[in-house]
């Protein structure tokens, strides 16, 4: 055998050799790639706080335009109203309120769209969600977010409020702005009106907050800050098929999470 030959013979891999790189590659892409899916999933949280500010301060922005008047929140289908709420939109049979931008960026459905034009601040970038409309055509949601049903509720989820407890339309009825939350992401199915609505007494609750984010979501509060909250409650990682709801009404006896979320809400009236 020539010499070049030899050093060429010397120089390749075996085939033992070829596969142990292999799988050496193998071992350092799966340690890997956990830490590249939370990084990106961490990017998308910085994303969903962000959007989160700017609902605060176009929130703000209204309260200043009206003399103190928070912007209606609550259950609006169908027709616009009067008074629009900040969007529209309403329960999990009205389609129309989680496919249709109209609700986001028409001022006759929504008195944040004279404030807000881009219809991306309103979704969180980890909510991939889809709703089938009634031609069966799977649709993306439009909305990830929804306002403490405590802040100025309209009359159409008056039956949603716990007697007995604060009912706040202005800033200067705030007990504790700090402590008092505004918006947050949702577990996508849970999500229907507007309004996150919160049961103050017992452990059921009715709708679910976001868990996408690492195990947890964001939320916003009257203040202005904003900040991750990780939940600890396993029952409360829910999820439904393509089309389908989560039920509203179940029950998580001695959860934290939701004692939690109850203190933020409001407070029981004196």
């Amino acid at each position: 055998m020539s010499a070049p030959h030899a050093k060429a013979r010397q120089a390749a891999f075996t085939l033992i050799e070829l596969l142990v790189v292999i799988a050496i590659i193998a071992v350092l892409a799966s340690m890997l790639l956990p830490a590249i899916a939370k990084a990106k999933e961490t990017a998308k949280r910085i994303k969903c706080v962000n959007n989160q500010k700017q609902l605060a301060i176009t929130w703000a922005l209204y309260n200043a335009d009206f003399n103190d008047t928070f912007v209606p929140n609550g259950n609006q289908e169908g027709l616009p109203l009067k008074d629009p709420m900040w969007v529209g939109g309403g329960y999990h049979q009205y389609t129309d309120g989680f496919t249709n931008t109209r609700n986001l960026l028409d001022e006759r459905f929504a008195n944040f769209a004279r404030y807000l034009t881009t219809p991306q601040v309103y979704q969180c970038p980890s909510d991939k969600s889809s709703y089938i409309s009634v031609q069966g055509r799977p649709i993306q949601q439009v909305r990830s977010y929804a306002m403490n049903v405590y802040l100025a509720p309209n009359t159409f989820v008056g039956n949603r409020l716990t007697a007995n407890y604060r009912v706040f339309r202005k800033s200067s009825q705030l007990v504790a702005p700090t402590d008092t939350f505004l918006f947050q992401d949702l577990t996508p199915q849970s999500l229907c009106t507007p309004a996150f609505i919160v049961t103050m007494q017992g452990y059921n609750w009715f709708h679910l907050p976001a868990t996408h984010h690492n195990r947890g979501g964001v939320i916003s509060f009257t203040d202005g800050h904003v900040q991750p909250r990780k939940w600890l409650d396993s029952r409360i990682f829910r999820s439904a098929t393509l089309g389908q709801r989560i039920d509203h009404t179940f029950t998580t006896p001695n959860s934290k999470d939701l004692v939690w979320l109850q203190e933020r809400t409001t407070s029981r009236l004196r």
